[in-house]
């Protein structure tokens, strides 16, 4: 798989354990302004600390190839889409 974005392959970044374990697509994006982590979502309601995974941004690729089309988003903007082939739609963090 490609690899787009500007961070090192090794960046650190959050994902829930439903992505993680194949359980669920990625759904939402973040990438925070205060401290520029990448997180990649579900995009349900319904996590906790324990659903919390770091792994690195190449492992995230791996997962789904289609976050290289957030590759340039920049701080303190997110993106989030209905389903697994949808467009991404951008919004600003709050």
């Amino acid at each position: 798989m490609t690899y787009k974005f500007n961070e090192p392959e090794n960046t650190a970044c959050f994902v829930c354990s439903h992505v993680l374990h194949h359980e669920r697509p990625i759904l939402q994006v973040t990438h925070d302004e205060e401290d520029g982590f990448w997180q990649f979502l579900c995009g349900r309601d319904d996590h906790n600390e324990s659903n919390a995974n770091i792994i690195a941004l190449r492992q995230v690729v791996a997962l789904d190839g289609s976050v290289n089309d957030l590759a340039e988003m920049p701080l303190g903007i997110g993106a989030g889409r209905e389903t697994e082939t949808s467009i991404w739609e951008y919004f600003k963090l709050e």
